[in-house]
């Protein structure tokens, strides 16, 4: 590293205070570049003071807009040693690229929120243990089928594995995993089982193969409130309410978690909403 001479030329130069300050940092962050040989200062004076150049000061914006590309410092000293004009427009197509990636996860975490947040408020003003016909939309299911027990632990890792498989397409999901169990097969007591476990997709996914259509139309509905102990009690009353209201009921029960892990605290304490498919009798 250069001297200063004794003529005065220091004062064309900053101090590393001076520097920080015109830069918006602390001199700590000056020290750690110099250090790792990211931005050293270009001169020292005879009284040990150390300067930076108003050039350094574009070196500075450089180093400052790579990290807002989150480019660690390692890259971008192994950068700044060997910039040129190619290097920079590989470097800009790589950041632009990683950049439209972020982009669309933030738009994927942003659907998510929304849909958490309707699900929510539709869970909060729900009347629960009450039969009522609703009109639902097409919606699209990421299926897995299930064999399993009804036990807690067999239906935790297969739950697992439908949210791993969900998450390798680069998917956000408001919903927790929805069971599908066979309109012939109602549940009776504390545990019972699922044919299928599934997690919804805001539309057809090419990649995705197991993907099943639930049909838009009318469905029974019910909120049951405390967990799955007593859900059991809540798929008869939507039996028999479908039974004796003349309609001709679906193939498959859809139960969903609308109150989990997120907003309860315990299983014993989530609200589930269970819906079947209806027809009116020919």
């Amino acid at each position: 590293m250069a001297e200063v001479q004794k003529n005065g030329k220091h004062q064309d130069y900053f101090t590393t205070g001076e520097f920080a300050k015109l830069c918006g940092v602390k001199k700590q962050t000056l020290f750690h570049y110099d250090e790792i040989g990211i931005l050293s200062p270009e001169m020292t004076g005879d009284n040990g003071y150390r300067y930076y150049s108003y050039k350094q000061l574009e070196v500075f914006s450089v180093i400052s807009m790579l990290k807002e590309l989150d480019m660690p410092l390692k890259d971008i000293k192994k950068y700044l040693d060997g910039r040129s004009p190619e290097a920079f427009i590989e470097l800009l197509g790589n950041q632009s690229r990683a950049i439209d990636r972020k982009i669309a996860e933030l738009k994927a975490l942003k659907e998510y929120i929304k849909m958490k947040l309707d699900v929510t408020k539709e869970a909060v003003s729900a009347e629960s243990e009450t039969v009522f016909i609703q009109e639902q939309p097409e919606e699209y299911l990421i299926m897995s089928e299930y064999s399993g027990s009804g036990s807690a632990r067999d239906l935790a890792a297969a739950s697992a594995e439908n949210r791993s498989y969900y998450s390798s397409l680069g998917m956000y999901s408001a919903d927790s995993i929805g069971g599908i169990i066979p309109a012939s097969e109602i549940p009776e007591g504390e545990i019972y089982s699922y044919s299928h476990l599934y997690t919804r997709v805001s539309g057809r996914i090419k990649k995705a193969a197991d993907i099943y259509v639930k049909p838009a139309g009318k469905y029974a509905v019910i909120y049951h409130r405390n967990g799955y102990s007593t859900a059991s009690e809540s798929y008869r009353t939507l039996f028999e309410f479908v039974k004796k209201s003349g309609f001709v009921m679906g193939d498959y029960f859809y139960e969903d978690d609308i109150l989990d892990e997120l907003s309860m605290k315990g299983y014993e304490n989530y609200m589930i909403k269970i819906s079947v498919k209806i027809e009116s009798p020919n």
